[in-house]
This record gives structure tokens, C-alpha cells and sequence, in this order.
């Protein structure tokens, strides 16, 4: 909970600043790059810790198996009931609510700023730059996830140590990425238009993401040796893998548990990986529940870079309700 604030308040601080600098937009240019750059780094430590970590290398083979599945259906499911709830509402593909009076002003916003600095070139250029970003980022986790397994033990006697500090490293990191997107968030100028002219979807949206992922983890846990308490657990984990793992395996699922570790692990990361690509192919929306509670932290840059500003908006929301949800639903159904 104290990093939690501690994010909340850097993003606040540097959105604040930035809003006083409108004037100045043009000299910080450089902020798209740094951001990358911080993206990739973070990537290649994630990758590091989770080849470093026994408990990960060890778990690859029939465990791991479930935990691909289970993430496979309970991405599905949050992707599948997000669409629903944007259908019916009247969202389009990029979040945006076409002829409804309310969001007329922001769509005029976005046209015109679309035509002036996008050509067709350049929309092509963005296609094909999301695609560069997710390859980019799948070889920073290969990369770490092999350099953590054949050279952090051997630099490292005591690999807790390492995970402690690569750790704290994250936390660094995470709190550089944030203070990037408040800054760019405050020079754009419109979160605070885009929260209003959003509504009540910027909390229908995780809802809908949470019931689909729960939903479909209830099916995946009647086809699989897993049973439904369980798989409907560890989908509830929603990507929180220093929490919902102990409190499974506390109650007695051990299994479980180890399938939860793996499932919440492989959730964020895929959410890093494919962000771009579903955000360009399915939806803004959808993309944004992905990560689960990663969507509010390391994940919140790549949604910043890969959809409309505005989207940043529900990817905090979709972080901050799943992360109380973790807390209330993972012991809640593990009993």
C-alpha cells in the first residue's frame, strides 16, 4: 500500500509540473525515448529475477502448462467481457464514443490534433513501430529470463539477496517510468477532460474485465485437474504474484499455489509483450486488461505509448480496482 501512494504521488507531482510547462512542449521531445529506455531496462530485470528465481525455472513443465492455459483463458475472458461492456455502450475500437454528445468535444480534440500531426505515412510508421516495440521487448525478457538463469547464481551465492535488491531496482524504476507519463500526461493537458468525458466507464470497464477473468478461470478449472475454488483463485490473482501465490498456498492448495506464481508471472509479462499488438488489432480498451494490476504501473507507459493519452485513464482504474479486488477475492474463493 505505501508504493501504492508512493506512485500515485509521483505521477500526481510530475502531472502537476508539467501542466505548468504548455508553454514549453516542444523542448521535451526526448521524454518518448527516455521512456523506452526505461521500458526496456525494467523488461530485462523482470527477466532476470524470474530466470534467477528457482521457483519459476523449476515450475516449467506441467505446472508451467497450467499456467499458460489459465492465463490464456482469463486474458480471454477479461478481453472478451471488456468488448461486451464497449459494445454495448457505444464505444469504438479506440475507447471513443462516436455522435454521443458528451464525448463530441474530445473527438473534435482528437481529429484535429490526428490531422495535423499524422499523415497516412506516419499512421503506417505507428503500425509498424508497436510491432518493433513488442519484438523489442519479448528479446529483453528472453534475454534477462537466460542471463538470470546461467549468470545470477554464479555472481550471487545467496540469489535471495539479488531478488531483494533487483527488487528494489524495480520500485526505482517503476517510479522513473511513472514520473514520465504524469510528465507527458500533464504537457497533453486532457486527463482531467477525458476522466469527465469518460464517466461511468472508467469503472465499468474493470468490473467487466474482473467478472470475465473470474468467469472464464471458472471454466478452465472444470476442464482441468485443477478444480474450480481453485482456478477461480488463482485467476483472481489478476497478475499480483507476491501476493495471491502465499495466500493459495497457505490455505493448503500447494499446487495451486505454484500454478498461481506462474500464472500471475506469465500475466504481467504477456501483458508487456502484447500490449502494443492488441491495442492496434482488438482495441484500446481491451488492451488495458491485459496486465491486470500491472495495468497502474509498469504497464501504464506502454498503454500511454501504444493508445490514446486518454486511455491512461482507464489503464490506472483497471490496475487500482483489481488491485483491491486481489486482497477480497483470493481468499474469499480459496476458502
Amino acid at each position: 500500500m505505501k508504493l501504492l501512494f508512493l506512485y500515485w504521488g509521483i505521477m500526481i507531482l510530475c502531472y502537476i509540473a508539467a501542466s505548468r510547462l504548455d508553454s514549453r512542449k516542444d523542448s521535451f521531445g526526448f521524454i518518448g525515448g527516455a521512456l523506452n529506455a526505461v521500458i526496456y531496462i525494467l523488461v530485462f530485470i523482470m527477466g532476470l529475477r524470474m530466470g534467477a528465481n528457482k521457483e519459476v525455472t523449476s515450475s516449467l513443465g506441467t505446472i508451467g502448462i497450467q499456467a499458460v492455459l489459465i492465463t490464456f483463458f482469463t486474458v480471454l475472458g477479461s478481453m472478451a467481457a471488456v468488448t461486451v461492456l464497449r459494445k454495448i455502450t457505444g464505444l469504438n475500437r479506440q475507447g471513443v464514443a462516436p455522435g454521443i454528445e458528451e464525448n463530441r468535444e474530445l473527438e473534435e480534440l482528437i481529429q484535429e490534433a490526428a490531422e495535423a500531426e499524422e499523415s497516412a505515412l506516419e499512421k503506417t510508421e505507428q503500425k509498424d513501430g508497436a510491432a518493433k516495440t513488442t519484438v523489442f521487448i519479448l528479446i529483453c525478457v528472453a534475454a534477462g529470463m537466460i542471463t538470470g538463469y546461467l549468470l545470477i547464481p554464479r555472481v550471487f551465492v545467496d540469489t535471495a539477496l539479488f531478488q531483494e535488491m533487483s527488487g528494489n531496482w524495480l520500485v526505482v524504476g517503476i517510479c522513473i517510468l511513472l514520473g514520465f507519463v504524469g510528465f507527458n500526461l500533464g504537457l497533453d493537458g486532457n486527463v482531467i477532460r477525458s476522466l469527465k468525458t469518460a464517466g461511468i466507464r472508467v469503472i465499468l470497464v474493470p468490473i467487466a474485465a474482473i467478472i470475465g477473468s473470474l468467469v472464464f478461470g471458472a471454466l478452465y478449472g472444470m476442464i482441468s485437474s485443477l478444480t474450480v475454488r481453485e482456478a477461480v483463485a488463482v485467476s483472481a490473482g489478476f497478475g499480483w504474484y507476491t501476493f495471491a501465490p502465499g495466500a493459495i498456498a497457505e490455505a493448503g492448495h500447494a499446487v495451486a499455489g505454484a500454478v498461481s506464481f506462474m500464472h500471475n508471472v506469465i500475466r504481467e509479462t504477456l501483458g508487456i509483450i502484447i500490449i502494443p499488438l492488441a491495442a492496434q488489432k482488438i482495441g484500446y480498451l481491451e488492451a488495458t486488461a491485459i496486465p491486470g494490476v500491472a495495468a497502474m504501473d509498469i504497464c501504464m507507459p506502454i498503454v500511454e505509448r501504444s493508445c490514446r493519452p486518454e486511455t491512461v485513464v482507464y489503464s490506472f482504474c483497471m490496475g487500482m480496482m483489481m488491485s483491491a479486488a486481489v486482497p477480497l477475492l483470493v481468499p474469499l474463493f480459496i476458502g
